[in-house]
């Protein structure tokens, strides 16, 4: 009975620690694949004319002064 008790303590914490490392290959291959995209359409704005700044404030999630500067000077 108790080699039971070690056998499944030991499942539980392989599982956890399985999550987690899924948890964060997870986020780190969608921040890579993420900034692949930018770094790709900045180059594409580029080649267009486009201002590449107003591509990487799109990508922003949290408001930078930088974005919000572009924001106000308007065009």
């Amino acid at each position: 009975m108790e080699n039971e008790n070690k056998s499944d303590v030991i499942t539980l914490i392989f599982c956890v620690a399985l999550i987690v490392v899924s948890l964060i290959s997870s986020f780190a291959y969608y921040n890579i694949v993420r900034e692949n995209n930018m770094s790709k359409n900045i180059e594409s704005a580029i080649s267009r004319g486009v201002d590449p700044i107003s591509v990487k404030c799109t990508y922003e999630s949290v408001p930078s002064a930088t974005c919000i500067t572009y924001a106000l000077r308007g065009k």
